[in-house]
């Protein structure tokens, strides 16, 4: 018994802390790539919301389309990896926006 004790205590218990520490460290690697891609949406969208009330301030109507803002106003995503609904409803009422992050394998 005290064998397998010292053996344990020698090999066992190094080997389960080094496994811990590596999920831990995963875990904690995914957290941080899950909060920097919800950061990145929520800028793409802050950047469209920018370019729209700069527009409305500089001509006094909204947008009619994403490329006016694209052209004009310098407003860039990548389109590789977000899809924006972008709905101008009239010239005084502001467009609705929604970005959307794509998904890998689609």
């Amino acid at each position: 018994m005290k064998r397998f004790l010292k053996y344990a205590a020698v090999y066992f218990i190094p080997a389960a802390l080094f496994a811990a520490v590596i999920i831990w460290l995963v875990f904690g690697l995914s957290n941080t790539m899950n909060a920097a891609d919800r950061g990145e949406l929520s800028a793409v969208k802050n950047t469209l919301e920018n370019g729209i009330t700069l527009c409305y301030a500089i001509e006094g109507a909204y947008p009619k389309d994403l490329e006016h803002l694209k052209e004009n106003y310098g407003v860039a995503y990548d389109t590789e990896k977000f899809i924006v609904y972008y709905e101008c409803f009239a010239d005084n009422i502001r467009p609705t926006v929604n970005v959307i992050e794509r998904r890998g394998g689609e």
